[in-house]
């Protein structure tokens, strides 16, 4: 059964929990409304309704909130349209009550498109991810490429142990002290039992909630997060331990003895301009502009400079995830040519 947070995170992870108790995002969902107005005006009652509101409306949220009790409109979720979680109080009711950027029609339709077919849904998502995963470690061949790609994608911590060592470690945004948490766990975690680690996904005494997904014998890659996981996730945990296995089967590459004479390498194909190799170092660096100059050696007044002329000329912006993951399979392609 479909439940809250697969429809929340598939429609739109950008959202935030406002308020409401964690343990009813596993609550299923069997339908969708949508109110324009504030009550009295509100759609009528229907078991398992996710309903989608406009945020204007609906000010103050705990006399909305009341208001639904009153009228014996109890929804399993309330999805704020046009609504900043930081921006907004929470209210007391346990319902889980998300805050969107998105417009309410567009949640709306997005929402009920996935309860009509979710196997369909779930089914493009792997074959993108694992698409995009590939094509990352096509172009950077490291651990660390296809797990910092599905973190940003999926808004959702990613690790990866091997042999015993954490190799990668990336954080969701806002979530760095999850990460550190992840770290302090991560040789308990490799210590536990088989017995405990066969389902793949459970909930740690430290407040995290782990997607475990077996690599090889001795490598394992975690979604980590302080909240249930979705459909969406487990997708996601299969697209990366996927090129995972492709890249830990690449066989190592011997190291050449000294020569006394060597034929000087080709150089590496160089973006054809400054302003696509700082994009591609910008999307390399997980939309991070102070690594991002590094990498290039100059000012990050000039990165900001050309991250500026590239929204305006090409439409792209490195640090939007989407943007990133393009510029990263694009450059990949034309560097394997």
């Amino acid at each position: 059964m479909t439940s809250v947070v697969d429809v929340w995170r598939a429609v739109d992870p950008d959202a935030g929990l406002l308020c409401g108790s964690t343990a009813s995002l596993g609550q299923p969902v069997r339908g969708v409304a949508r109110t324009r107005v504030a009550p009295p005006h509100l759609p009528a009652s229907v078991e398992g309704t996710l309903l989608v509101a406009d945020a204007g409306a609906v000010m103050p949220l705990d006399a909305f909130m009341a208001a639904l009790t009153a009228t014996e409109l109890r929804p399993v979720a309330v999805l704020l349209a046009g609504a900043r979680a930081a921006h907004l109080e929470g209210g007391s009711d346990p319902t889980p009550v998300l805050a969107s950027l998105r417009p309410a029609a567009e949640l709306a339709h997005s929402a009920q498109a996935y309860l009509a077919d979710e196997g369909a849904w779930l089914a493009r998502a792997a074959a993108e991810l694992r698409l995009l995963c590939a094509e990352a470690a096509l172009a950077e061949p490291e651990i660390g490429t296809p797990a910092g790609l599905v973190a940003a994608r999926v808004h959702r911590g990613v690790a990866v142990s091997v042999d015993g060592e954490l190799r990668s470690l990336h954080a969701r945004r806002a979530g760095r002290a999850l990460a550190a948490r992840f770290a302090a766990i991560h040789a308990r975690l490799l210590a536990a039992p088989v017995s405990e680690r066969a389902d793949g996904r459970r909930h740690s005494r430290e407040g995290l909630w782990l997607l475990e997904r077996r690599v090889r014998p001795g490598a394992t890659a975690w979604l980590f997060d302080d909240l249930p996981f979705a459909a969406v996730d487990e997708v996601a945990a299969d697209a990366v331990a996927s090129t995972l296995r492709a890249l830990l089967r690449r066989p190592a590459v011997p190291a050449s003895p000294p020569a006394p004479m060597r034929r000087a390498e080709p150089p590496a194909p160089q973006p054809p301009d400054a302003l696509a190799a700082t994009l591609l170092a910008v999307a390399r660096a997980n939309g991070r502009v102070a690594p991002a100059a590094r990498e290039l050696g100059v000012h990050r007044n000039t990165v900001l400079y050309r991250l500026r002329r590239a929204a305006a000329e090409r439409g792209l912006d490195p640090r939007r995830p989407a943007d990133a993951l393009r510029i990263l399979a694009e450059w990949g392609t034309a560097h394997r040519r």
